[in-house]
Parts: C-alpha cells; sequence; structure tokens
C-alpha cells in the first residue's frame, strides 16, 4: 500500500518514511533469497506474523487488528487490468495541417483550433491519444505506431475535404461546378491508374479559379484541351498571356465543340533526312537532295567568287622581267 504524506506537510515525511526503515532491518537484514517468489511468500508470512502482530508506537494498538476492523470495508476491488502509464506532451504545436504529433505520429483536430500559435496538451497510452487545448478535451484517436497518421477527415472545412480524403471523383465534381471545360480538363487530369499522384495539380487548377475567375479558366482550359495540353501551369500561362477572356461557348465556331487545329512541322520532310538514298536495283542512282555545300564529314564549304587566285608554288626567287 502507498502511505502518501500530506500536501504541503513537510513534517509529515519523516514519520511516513519510518516503516522503510523498519521494513529493512525487520524483514531484509540478514536474509538470503532463492528468487521473487520465496521473497513474495516471507512477505506475506512477515506481514501476517510479524509486522501486523506488533504493538504500534504511536497507535498502541497491533496493525492487523487495526486493519481489520476499519479499513478493509472501505477498500474497493482491485481492477483487472494492470495500470497503463499514460505520457504527456505539453504544447505541442497545432500545425497548419490540423495535425499534431505525438510519439513520432500524426492526429488531427478540428479546424477551429487551427491557428498560427495554436498549442496543445496530448495525453496518449497504449490505447488511446487524448489532445487538450486549455484544459478542454477536443479530440480522441485510437494510438498509432510511430510513422503512421490518424485522420478524421471531419475535422477539416468543406473546401477541402475532397483533397484530405484523395478522392478523385469529388474533385472532379467541383471541376464541373466552375466550368464546363474546367471539369473536362479535371477529367483528363486525373484518368490513370493512380490518379492520387495528381492532386496537387487538381488543388492548383481549382485554386486558379479563385483567383482568376471562373470565366477566364474555362477558357483557358478549353484551348488548352484544344492542343491536348494537360498541364495546369501551362493554363495559368495562357490566362497571363491572354488577360482578356476569350469568346463564349455560345459565340464559338461548330456551338461551342472542341475541333482539333491541324498540326503540321514547321520545316519540310526532306530537312529530316541525313543519310544518302541507296542506289536503285536498276543501277540509277535517286537525286540527291541534301545541301551540296555540306561535306560528309559535317564541314560546311564555300564556293569561290571571281576569278581563281593563283596556284600555289614552291618558295623561289623570282627571274628579272618576271611579274609576281
Amino acid at each position: 500500500m502507498i502511505d502518501a504524506a500530506a500536501a504541503r506537510s513537510p513534517t509529515h515525511k519523516p514519520h511516513v518514511e519510518r516503516g522503510v526503515s523498519y521494513l529493512r532491518d525487520s524483514f531484509f537484514r540478514g536474509e538470503q533469497w532463492l528468487d521473487i517468489e520465496h521473497v513474495q511468500r516471507e512477505a506475506i508470512r512477515w506481514v501476517l506474523e510479524v509486522a501486523g502482530q506488533r504493538v504500534h508506537g504511536t497507535t498502541r494498538r497491533r496493525p492487523l487488528e487495526t486493519f481489520e476492523a476499519n479499513e478493509r470495508s472501505t477498500l474497493l476491488p482491485l481492477v483487472q487490468l494492470r495500470f497503463d502509464p499514460p505520457t504527456w506532451y505539453a504544447d505541442a504545436k497545432i500545425h497548419p495541417d490540423h495535425c499534431v504529433v505525438f510519439e513520432k505520429s500524426l492526429y488531427t483536430v478540428p479546424t477551429r483550433y487551427v491557428n498560427p500559435k495554436a498549442i496543445a496538451d496530448v495525453r496518449g497510452d497504449s490505447k488511446l491519444v487524448r489532445i487538450y487545448v486549455k484544459g478542454e478535451l477536443i479530440k480522441t484517436h485510437a494510438r498509432k505506431a510511430p510513422g503512421e497518421r490518424s485522420i478524421d477527415h471531419d475535422d477539416y472545412p468543406q473546401h477541402k475535404a475532397g483533397y484530405t480524403m484523395r478522392d478523385p471523383d469529388r474533385m472532379v465534381a467541383e471541376a464541373r461546378e466552375r466550368g464546363e471545360q474546367v471539369g473536362v480538363f479535371m477529367e483528363r487530369l486525373l484518368a490513370g491508374d493512380f490518379p492520387w499522384a495528381k492532386l496537387r495539380q487538381a488543388q492548383a487548377l481549382l485554386r486558379l479559379c479563385s483567383k482568376y475567375g471562373r470565366e477566364r479558366v474555362d477558357a483557358a482550359c478549353r484551348r488548352a484541351l484544344g492542343f491536348d495540353v494537360i498541364n495546369v501551369k501551362k493554363v495559368e500561362r495562357i490566362i497571363k498571356l491572354a488577360p482578356q477572356p476569350s469568346r463564349s461557348s455560345s459565340d464559338a465556331p461548330h456551338g461551342g465543340e472542341l475541333v482539333q487545329l491541324p498540326l503540321r512541322f514547321q520545316r519540310p520532310a526532306g530537312s529530316f533526312a541525313h543519310q544518302r538514298p541507296n542506289t536503285s536495283s536498276r543501277g540509277h542512282e535517286h537525286e540527291d537532295h541534301r545541301d551540296p555545300t555540306v561535306a560528309q564529314d559535317g564541314a560546311e564549304t564555300t564556293t569561290p567568287v571571281g576569278p581563281a587566285a593563283d596556284a600555289p608554288r614552291p618558295g623561289r626567287v623570282c627571274p628579272q622581267g618576271e611579274a609576281e
């Protein structure tokens, strides 16, 4: 049993601890123990036959008789579960992502408690993690292993729920509310076997609607889809380079339908030929379309203009009367 001293009563402490020296001198001193079971058996015998039967120096009564008469009836039954010692973290920071860190794991808190100076006290045991703000219990989570996270999507605001739940269908539905072409662009963006990898781009596309307006973003998405460009940064670049809103879908040709513009190379196809054509089986050679000023080794040559220069001759003395 724990016999604690009264609070703010230092004179009681020596009296409470006096039993330690009595236990040491009367029970432990001079004994040799075989194992823990041996100590437990002898301790029970000593309490019932020695310590409990002596006359206490203060009460002048036998401790075992006092326990049976006054204390046993007031004891509560022993809890079957072992005591689970908790761990407290004081002044844990509440981060902008609604999470607090406890034992290298993340736990969310409701959005109303998130601000730049928000802190919380965290209590964790082997089963639960409880989060307190100014003494008020605001959130309870199941305990997670280090490196894991416990995310309650209801803790986030409604407009961020789609991203936190990593739900592509919800992101597409939000994009359709901002514009028809924005919805089509979002479907193309999140298409594939692993759409979750592009959720940040999807969130950026929705932010463009708040920054530039739905009509301008819808027009930019229409233009990007026409060129098969599925890139949110390119959509923002289109908006910046064309600040004036384009024509509405009702004024567009073909009733507002997407029209694929003709695609072609800017240079002729012959510019991409880098090898000399093979000779045909009849012995006729195909016409060589390569630039004649480019040699086989890649060095360019220049055709001389004007009269040819004198051929170089070995150095010698020029005879008299002969022009140099």
